[in-house]
């Protein structure tokens, strides 16, 4: 069934106590209200619009860049969830489907529920949860199918309060009854606050269709009202994404401390070390390795490739079968063909290393390539930065380089050449060369002994 989708968002969430809008706060990187347009997008809503107030600037920017075809509608005056709908009545009024009204501060809502609430025949379908320990939440008292009312806790009686079942603020419409009890409903309660589940009593008074929908698991509605339950809506998250890759093909050790944020993607047979961080846009291919304590942020890795731990890794690009770590710093613009390795307390920046090309330790790479083959010896440092532009060394084809080599960019290598150890390498290196760039070494006999004396005496 096709339906529309209003998801209020103009709250302020004072119990966040930030200045940050409260659906923009973020669970594995993304804001709650980038959960719930994904959820009602992935329920087949033809059309998503959102109420935004406090703030709005902010958050229409985030839309704008996720999300540019979502619509907004601005409740100026945050006067309660039945004027925010009010609000979006332009944009609707000429509709004649379902529409279901969402909450933005409800990030683990699950399309299957949506799409139910809004292919259930009813003029208003409430979607409602069991629990335990219903207390502070709305009971619903009903007939059958048929809900009577909505009772919030401090109307209710001792026996009503015993009910099970209640409110979870989710709903799906009839788009013009719905518009025509908004108006007949009031704000006289303490907040001054037009209430949308107060539209109830008006469809009972009309005589129009009023049927619950029992949510399957409710900690799905759950609402995210300060920090604390930020974090527990953040481990069911994560539970489920560790879960959907576990069930796919992939192996994670210590599934509890592995973060994985949503849009990562992981190939199966790859095996995950936790504690670890995913992040971002990242692709990991099949069959790869992945060390505890590393971090990946929106980095592409192919197939078969080994992250050792402790490495940080972002804006990268691995070939399939190459080798980092452990302890490898790979800044934005890294590139490795297939079998090059940086090893350990390696750290690169904008560097290309072609197929075979390595660098096993303690070294820093920025601003270069490096051809096939070549071998970076320990200590080895590009030189790309003068203080106002970044300089680039290009370094050819079965290069042997001497620990301790410092390349002063701009300059290039040529292939088949050697630099040796301890060379400071200022001018450009032909094919097949050895280049030396040493200072002549000076022995002075016996002045060893008489600098320590020197100190001794200081001492006394």
């Amino acid at each position: 069934m096709s339906f529309k989708a209003v998801i209020l968002a103009a709250g302020k969430g004072t119990r966040f106590k930030s200045d940050l809008p409260k659906v923009l706060h973020k669970i594995l990187g993304k804001p709650m209200l980038w959960y719930v347009v994904k959820a009602a997008k992935k329920a087949g809503a033809e059309e998503i619009i959102v109420v935004v107030g406090h703030k709005k600037e902010q958050v229409e920017e985030f839309l704008k860049l996720e999300f540019p075809e979502v619509k907004t509608v601005y409740q100026e005056q945050q006067l309660g969830t039945g004027h925010a709908v009010m609000c979006a009545e332009e944009l609707l009024k000429d509709y004649n489907k379902k529409i279901v009204v969402l909450n933005g501060d409800t990030p683990l809502v699950e399309p299957e529920e949506i799409k139910r609430l809004a292919e259930v025949d009813g003029d208003m379908v409430v979607l409602t949860g069991e629990i335990n320990d219903p207390t502070g939440y709305g009971r619903v008292i009903r007939d059958g199918r048929e809900i009577l009312k909505i009772v919030e806790e401090k109307d209710a009686t001792e026996e009503e309060k015993k009910i099970k079942e209640v409110n979870t603020g989710i709903y799906s419409f009839d788009p013009k009854k719905l518009f025509e009890a908004l108006k007949e409903i009031d704000n006289n309660n303490a907040q001054g606050e037009y209430y949308l589940p107060d539209v109830l009593k008006v469809f009972k008074c009309k005589g129009w269709k009023v049927v619950p929908v029992v949510v399957k698991n409710f900690s799905t509605v759950m609402g995210v009202n300060n920090r604390y339950e930020l974090s527990k809506a953040e481990k069911v998250l994560q539970e489920r994404i560790v879960k959907a890759l576990q069930l796919s093909g992939v192996t994670i050790h210590n599934p509890k401390s592995a973060y994985i944020e949503p849009e990562v993607e992981i190939g199966t047979d790859t095996e995950i070390f936790a504690p670890i961080y995913i992040k971002g846009k990242t692709k990991i291919g099949k069959g790869c390795y992945l060390g505890a304590f590393s971090e990946i942020v929106d980095s592409t890795i192919g197939d078969k490739t080994k992250v050792e731990s402790h490495s940080w890794i972002k804006g990268t690009v691995l070939e399939p079968e190459t080798s980092v770590g452990p302890f490898a710093k790979l800044r934005p613009g890294t590139y490795l063909e297939s079998s090059a390795k940086l090893g350990t307390f390696v750290e690169t920046k904008n560097a290309y290393l072609e197929r075979g090309a390595k660098a096993n330790h303690l070294t820093y790479l920025g601003d270069c390539r490096i051809g096939e083959n070549t071998n970076i010896g320990a200590g080895t440092i590009t030189c790309n930065y003068d203080g106002f532009n970044k300089w680039k060394t290009e370094i050819g084809k079965n290069v042997f380089v001497g620990s301790n080599t410092l390349f002063i960019a701009p300059v290039k290598v040529g292939n088949n050449s050697i630099t040796a150890a301890g060379s400071v390498i200022t001018s450009d290196v032909p094919e097949n060369t050895l280049a030396v760039g040493r200072a002549k070494q000076l022995n002075y006999e016996g002045k060893a002994e008489r600098i320590r004396e020197k100190a001794r005496r200081k001492k006394k």
